[in-house]
């Protein structure tokens, strides 16, 4: 922003063009909003509004700064303690309910990422123990992971999440395929079409049909997809890793609410993301990490964007640090 703004004093023009609402209404003079391909809007900044723009980007009203109700649980779904994987991150400890949205916050190379993947058994931990549903469980593998319960939407849905030139339908049931096979080993296809049109209704995925290639879908419907795909797998805890990434402002909000309806379904969510604003509306509590170690666990009531940012630059809220449910 700082190289930006010098350029603009010596008369460069400049388009800035973002998803990030907060980065626009910084650094930008007019702000325009496009729809579809067709222009909507142009509106110098004293005349904008974060509200205005995302109502003309959309068509309608959107509040994105509206908390999510909580629908957290009294039972833990999973308990994490002292997980470590050497030379990347270490001791971090926390439980998480039933119904619960746990945020995962902290500046880029905090280590959200790498706790998602140790989870996952991508990058098992080196040490620490982790319980589900009470009992010690071992994640070596992705297939571990599934087999427990464990699902983890990644952060790269184009290169790690989805196969682009595959339909829809054969991604959604990809992870657990053997599901659709037959006595004689082949795919049951009208069996995965017909999962992937529940998911397509339950989800609002925009697509004429499920057959249609995940290559030519929007961002935003993509992402449902790569939803549905882990969803199929019936997780007990689902790890979204920067879930609304790449995705238009109406689509961001459409996540945001299939996440509430997850936690309602008495899923553990674990919520990693850069988008602070985004951690805060969707999390019942938010743990803060800083070069590999945890540094904080905040309820709702303490989490705030200045004590977030607080523990994720170093300063150690120890009355905080523990992740035990109260």
């Amino acid at each position: 922003f700082k190289l930006a703004r010098d350029l603009k004093r010596q008369g460069v023009a400049i388009l800035f063009v973002s998803h990030r609402m907060e980065e626009v209404f910084e650094i930008a003079d007019k702000v325009t909003v496009f729809r579809d391909g067709r222009l909507i809007s142009t509106r110098a900044r004293g005349e904008a509004t974060p509200q205005r723009a995302i109502a003309d980007m959309v068509g309608r009203a959107i509040d994105l700064t509206k908390v999510r109700p909580s629908s957290a649980r009294q039972d833990l779904v999973l308990s994490v303690t002292d997980l470590t994987r050497q030379g990347t991150f270490e001791g971090v400890t926390f439980d998480l309910r039933r119904g619960e949205v746990l945020g995962f916050a902290g500046l880029i190379g905090a280590g959200r990422t790498d706790v998602g993947l140790a989870l996952f058994g991508i990058e098992p931990a080196t040490s620490g123990t982790i319980l589900l549903d009470g009992k010690p469980v071992t994640v070596r593998s992705p297939r571990d992971a599934m087999n427990l319960g464990i699902a983890y939407v990644s952060e790269d849905r184009r290169q790690l999440g989805l196969v682009l030139p595959m339909a829809i339908f054969a991604n959604i049931t990809l992870p657990v395929l053997r599901r659709y096979l037959n006595r004689l080993g082949l795919v049951r296809t009208s069996e995965e079409r017909r999962t992937a049109e529940a998911f397509r209704t339950r989800l609002a995925i925009r697509a004429p049909s499920v057959d249609l290639e995940v290559a030519k879908l929007s961002g935003g419907n993509q992402q449902k997809v790569m939803l549905s795909k882990w969803l199929n797998t019936n997780p007990s805890v689902l790890i979204l890793d920067e879930p609304t990434r790449g995705v238009d402002v109406g689509s961001k909000a459409e996540v945001h609410a299939i996440i509430g309806q997850l936690a309602e379904e008495g899923i553990g969510v674990i919520v990693i993301s850069s988008d602070l604003p985004e951690v805060l509306v969707l999390s019942d509590r938010v743990l803060v990490m800083r070069e590999g170690r945890q540094m904080a666990i905040l309820d709702r009531a303490e989490a705030n964007e200045e004590t977030v940012m607080t523990a994720a630059m170093g300063q150690r809220l120890a009355e905080s640090v523990g992740g035990r449910p109260s």
